[in-house]
């Protein structure tokens, strides 16, 4: 390995990343934008790796193996227990539907894949970016996916060209080319599913570029003018760096994309001005400084695991200082402990890239993807007994066509028991069309023309075919003016939900008979989480759950405005007979904050039966004649 000469105000600005990182996700209202921490990460990487790959190729000793094998030593150790830490967590305390999703993004996580699974996950049950103990590990799948390719476009066109040029000009065609994907627009993105462009590696290799571009650069020649350009250069850019992190958030347009780019221009220019001593090399320089920045990946990888953990167990939206100042601590001591007793000496040791690549990695990755495998069976088997089985088995008469359609999103997936108990007494069947799934609510748009997309022409055949039509969603999520008990959930709302529903009763109702379910009450904690805290004592220390906000009231309100426009349309409100119960009997109605277990949904039919029906006896019997 060809050894750079060690900059210690490199170490300082790591540390400045590491600091801004933390503090933005400890409170985001202290620094806004200190998730730019990461692409000040960015740059240096691009920075440092550069000057290492093209100084071996130019002096003929560059070797991919030796490459890679300072990586898996540098990074794979502390990443692979940050990994173990997350699974052993979710074995004790994640829900089925929390550990099955950590399960596959660490499959991904292991081959740097991560960054793409979680672009595409933001479904209704999947682990919200809070709760999520190794979200953060996305931007080193964007740093690795960087190392395997830019290595071999720089030997490729060195070999083809002889000369420096070559690398001049691989990274600024490569720059120039990423920066047109920033322009892609949103809308393909969603197309494509990929509901995260924030984690995407395209958007970040520009800022991996500039930072290659840097090490590219020949230094000044005149020394004097150097140190008096340099000072200068180096205060606009940490000043113009803070100004960013201070007042950029993530609302504003292009982030990541072109926006980003000047807080890393800041950077590699903090990086260029810094190698002569000025007040900003001194600062950075200073051991507090160097010391945060040489422990500053395992405190990037530490402190949001235990920041992650903090959130799962209380569900709170932000953290108390107290509960703060307890996680700063415990990650600097773990940081400190990974950084002497794993990270040096591994990194240090005289191992080949053969054994690297097999006990570094390979073991290691295949032991813990068996680890999850292999406790996914418990994993679903304490939830299910803990779910409890339902109040009775229902057998439906499957000589009855079924001629009710329920349609909705998990909301109204969650009802099949519920269907299915109250149908059998009523002497009903019935169909459920989960809309979330299937890519169309409603057949009607806010200008009242019927939707042409297929999922949506499919839907409208499929309503044909039943004469009775029931609806139910989750309406303050779809509404979205009104806070919502899943954190994930403010994201899914549709702007014109209210326009689109009003348009398609009315039309539905026109030859079909039409219901509308109204919404049930959601909860602080998952029920199911808050029993497997219970099993380990946990819960003493957290707030009991309890019901989040009024569904009486926003059903009340959603009801009204639905008699106003289309008055033909009935109303079922089942979920008021619950009184607000969480549990039956220790027994939890709700398998997370809003959505009805089996039993939960067949008790919410025992209990509505006992009160009311959907269908009078007249219409089943006019229904089947």
């Amino acid at each position: 390995m060809s050894k750079l000469i060690y900059r210690p105000e490199i170490d300082g600005l790591r540390a400045v990343a590491i600091l801004s990182v933390m503090i933005f996700h400890l409170n985001p209202a202290w620094l806004p934008g200190g998730f730019l921490g990461v692409d000040i990460f960015f740059v240096i990487s691009g920075f440092l790796i550069t000057k290492i790959i093209t100084k071996e190729i130019e002096q003929n000793t560059f070797s991919f193996a030796a490459f890679y094998n300072r990586r898996i030593k540098r990074i794979y150790p502390v990443f692979i227990f940050i990994l173990t830490l997350a699974s052993i967590f979710s074995l004790l305390f994640f829900t089925r539907n929390y550990a099955e999703n950590l399960r596959k993004t660490i499959e991904l996580a292991v081959v740097f894949f991560s960054n793409i699974y979680l672009s595409h996950k933001q479904g209704y049950f999947d682990l919200s970016v809070n709760q999520n103990p190794i979200v953060h590990i996305w931007s080193l799948a964007v740093e690795e996916q960087y190392y395997i390719f830019f290595p071999l476009l720089l030997v490729f066109a060195y070999k083809k060209w002889q000369n420096r040029k070559a690398f001049y000009i691989t990274v600024i065609a490569l720059f120039f080319a990423f920066v047109a994907t920033m322009f892609i627009p949103h809308q393909v993105y969603l197309d494509n599913r990929l509901y995260t462009p924030y984690y995407l590696s395209h958007l970040r290799f520009p800022e991996l570029l500039l930072g290659s571009f840097l090490a590219l650069l020949p230094p000044p020649l005149s020394k004097v003018q150097k140190i008096n350009k340099n000072s200068l250069i180096s205060i606009i850019s940490l000043f113009g760096l803070l100004f960013c992190l201070y007042f950029y958030h993530h609302d504003l347009p292009q982030i990541p994309g072109i926006t980003v780019l000047l807080p890393c221009i800041f950077t590699a220019l903090l990086i260029y001005s810094t190698n002569t001593k000025n007040w900003v090399n001194i600062f950075l320089s200073t051991k507090p400084m160097v010391f945060i920045g040489k422990i500053s990946y395992s405190l990037y990888l530490f402190h949001w695991l235990f920041i992650a953990f903090v959130y799962y167990l209380t569900n709170e939206k932000q953290l108390s200082n107290s509960v703060i100042a307890i996680v700063a601590i415990f990650s600097f001591v773990c940081s400190c402990l990974s950084y002497y007793c794993l990270e040096n000496p591994i990194r240090r040791s005289k191992l080949t890239f053969k054994r690297s690549f097999i006990y570094l990695y390979l073991l290691p990755s295949l032991a813990l993807i068996s680890f999850n495998l292999l406790t996914k069976s418990y994993i679903t088997k304490r939830e299910n007994q803990l779910k409890q089985t339902l109040v009775m088995n229902v057998e439906s008469d499957l000589s009855l066509p079924t001629k009710v359609l329920l349609i909705g999103d998990s909301h109204a997936g969650h009802l099949d028991e519920f269907m299915k108990y109250v149908g059998h007494k009523e002497g009903w069947r019935a169909d459920i069309w989960p809309s979330n799934d299937m890519g169309c609510d409603f057949i009607v748009d806010s200008h009242n023309q019927f939707k042409n997309t297929p999922e949506c022409v499919a839907l409208r055949k499929k309503i044909e075919e039943y004469p009775i039509i029931i609806y139910s969603f989750y309406y303050n999520l779809k509404i979205g003016d009104v806070p919502v008990a899943r954190p994930v959930g403010q994201d899914k709302s549709q702007e014109n939900f209210k326009i689109e529903f009003i348009n398609t009763l009315k039309e539905v109702s026109k030859t079909k008979k039409v219901y509308v379910m109204a919404d049930n009450f959601s909860v602080t904690r998952s029920p199911i989480s808050a029993l497997i805290l219970k099993h380990y004592g946990i819960d003493k220390f957290l707030k009991p759950i309890e019901v989040f906000g009024d569904v009486n009231k926003t059903n009340a309100q959603l009801w009204a405005f639905i008699q106003q426009q289309v008055p033909s349309v009935k109303w079922i409100d089942a979920q008021k007979y619950l009184h607000n119960q969480i549990y039956i009997n220790d027994i939890p109605l709700l398998s997370d904050q809003d959505h009805f277990t089996s039993f939960g949904s067949q008790y919410m039919g025992i209990e509505f039966n006992k009160h009311e029906r959907i269908l009078t006896t007249e219409e089943v019997k006019a229904l089947y004649q």
